[in-house]
């Protein structure tokens, strides 16, 4: 009995010197792995600085467009210009800088982007797409085009590739707005057709009817955003004035009020639309009488004054702002203050006048 106890004891010992071992060693491989690593680290951000520095190869590069020896080594993702140029990019306020950044990452990085959309890894490709937006890789336009329509990319892989179309302003883009709009939210929508230039635009409005709601609205919501003011954009936004969807005509009035007037024939389809007022949602008559307080013409005060008493809160206090903007303005208020038939009118009326005079409009 007693032997076998000191056998059992002798086995737990060296089992338990193994282990020790074993954690010695474990700790040994991290701390050299955690050292190399640290060395590797320092010697990247060295590296970083160097190139950040006022005086570096690639200040030079930015300033004369010559490329010393240290920019044309072999490039990968380890390699400090990757970060160099991002910074560079995010701090950059000169078009002749970034031009020369697109320059370098087209004839240094394609091939390495080449490789990297051709990975198995999904986060690898995605990385791979969110660098070409940055460095707007046009050069990569058949490669984009073959993971679009050869593969089966994910959701988010063919939304990135169809950013980057819209960034370079590829017409590829359209037909995808047009087909496959219903896996893409109001948001994705949205940054596909902001980045849109002028010729892509025209030619979204020429066929404006082809594409979907949801593709409609993000167009009118990207020309209000972007501040767009010409005749074509000014005309397209009339005519949806007529519109019988509520989301798009919501839209288009919120975007005619940056323009600040409308044509004839626009003020024409505006008082129609106001005649039909019982008909449309509280957020509408707001806009509605916001855009009035943008256009002020006197043949809208009438409707001013009854959007003054209406049930809806927001359309009241939206109503009184849009009528102090009016030359008779105050006279508007103070009549309204007095003698409008609301209680609520009345009450508006005269909180916008003490507001108004407090802040120096109304005197």
């Amino acid at each position: 009995m007693n032997g076998r106890f000191v056998f059992i004891l002798q086995v737990v010992q060296i089992t338990g010197l193994v282990l020790l071992v074993l954690l010695v060693s474990l700790l040994m491989y991290l701390s050299a792995r955690k050292a190399i690593h640290n060395k590797h680290t320092d010697r990247y951000n060295r590296r970083l600085q160097r190139l950040l520095a006022t005086d570096s190869a690639l200040q030079v590069f930015l300033e004369t467009g010559e490329a010393s020896r240290i920019l044309n080594v072999r490039k990968d993702r380890r390699s400090p210009v990757f970060e160099a140029l991002r910074i560079r990019l995010s701090i950059s306020r000169t078009e002749h800088e970034r031009a020369l950044i697109y320059e370098y990452a087209r004839n240094h990085f394609h091939d390495y982007y080449a490789r990297q959309l051709k990975n198995r890894r999904w986060s690898t490709r995605v990385n791979a797409l969110l660098e070409l937006e940055l460095f707007r890789m046009d050069t990569m336009r058949k490669e984009l085009s073959e993971l679009l329509g050869k593969t089966k990319p994910s959701d988010t892989e063919r939304f990135l590739i169809l950013r980057i179309f819209a960034s370079l302003q590829m017409k590829e883009v359209l037909p995808y707005l047009k087909e496959e709009a219903s896996f893409l939210s109001d948001s994705q929508l949205l940054q596909l057709i902001l980045p849109l230039q002028s010729a892509l635009q025209e030619v979204i409005l020429n066929e404006f009817h082809v594409y979907p709601l949801r593709v409609q609205c993000a167009v009118v919501d990207a020309l209000r955003l972007r501040n767009e003011r010409s005749a074509l954009v000014l005309s397209h936004l009339e005519s949806l004035l007529g519109s019988e969807e509520p989301d798009l005509r919501l839209r288009a009035v919120n975007a005619i009020a940056n323009f600040g007037y409308l044509s004839p024939d626009g003020e024409g389809k505006l008082l129609t639309l106001l005649q039909t007022q019982t008909g449309i949602s509280w957020d509408e008559r707001q806009a509605l009488a916001r855009l009035m307080g943008s256009i002020r013409e006197e043949h809208f005060l009438p409707v001013l004054l009854e959007f003054l008493g209406d049930e809806s809160y927001p359309v009241r206090q939206t109503a009184s702002d849009s009528l102090s903007r009016y030359k008779s303005g105050e006279e508007q208020l103070q009549s309204a203050a007095l003698h409008h038939p609301d209680r609520f009118a009345r009450e508006m009326a005269e909180e916008t006048l003490e507001r108004k005079r407090y802040e120096g409009v109304f005197h």
